[in-house]
């Protein structure tokens, strides 16, 4: 397994870059409700609150109780398991975080491929457009949609039950993405910067009836507002793979 060697996601957040950083290993970041007043101790509990370690304050929250997912721990791991039929968290609206050039990173085992599938999600609609983008899988292939010049991409291969770490650049008129360390090929997308109305983990829609959810475990999440250099992406992509245990 490539090692990190002592790098922290924190230093992507240097200088007031905007994003978040969401780390399901960290029970100090959890909270079984929304207002963050009962933490989250055990394995097998509710996530109503997962705090942004990014120092940009961009928590993810879920006031409904039923819809919330759940913390898991197994095999000296720890992530939060949606269920893919209500299951999702909701941030605010964050101008940096709706930018054309953004840099994403996840760790996630997705585990049905049962056509589109959403992990994380700007807007309401699961359309594309100039509003919105999504990040997911449909079926086996990873997949991004956002608007014009092309308007989804679907790139690599996955296989369910199998822990992935994708990695994707938006440079404002392509995308490079990479699933466990391999590049994939370029491809033409512009993301979908307009809408104010927050992201969603888990679903699209912002959780509205069952579209877009998806059932998955996520070991880590980054959403950077900022391109990424070759060596922020390797050492991140590290880090994910340590905290998902994936080898790389």
């Amino acid at each position: 397994m490539m090692r990190s060697g002592g790098f922290s996601p924190a230093s992507l957040f240097a200088g007031g870059t905007e994003g978040a950083w969401y780390d399901p290993s960290d029970l100090s970041t959890l909270f079984q409700d929304s207002a963050g007043t009962t933490p989250v101790t055990a394995s097998g509990q509710p996530v109503g609150l997962m705090l942004d370690k990014s120092g940009n304050g961009n928590h993810a929250t879920q006031a409904i109780s039923a819809k919330r997912p759940i913390y898991t721990e197994g095999i000296g791991l720890a992530w939060l398991a949606f269920d893919g039929v209500g299951d999702f968290m909701a941030v605010a609206d964050v101008s940096g975080m709706r930018q054309s050039i953004m840099t994403f990173f996840i760790g996630v085992d997705p585990l049905s491929l049962l056509g589109r599938e959403d992990w994380f999600a700007s807007g309401d609609s699961r359309a594309y457009s100039t509003n919105n983008y999504v990040l997911g899988n449909s079926s086996s292939a990873f997949q991004i949609f956002g608007r014009t010049p092309t308007s989804k991409v679907f790139q690599g291969s996955m296989t369910a039950n199998t822990k992935v770490i994708v990695s994707a650049r938006s440079d404002g008129t392509n995308i490079n993405s990479r699933i466990n360390g391999v590049a994939q090929t370029t491809a033409a997308l512009t993301l979908g910067t307009n809408d104010t109305s927050g992201f969603t983990l888990g679903a699209s829609k912002s959780g509205v009836g069952g579209a877009g959810h998806t059932q998955m475990n996520m070991y880590g999440l980054i959403v950077r507002g900022s391109t990424s250099s070759a060596a922020e992406i390797a050492a991140t992509e590290a880090y994910l793979a340590a905290k998902s245990g994936v080898t790389l």
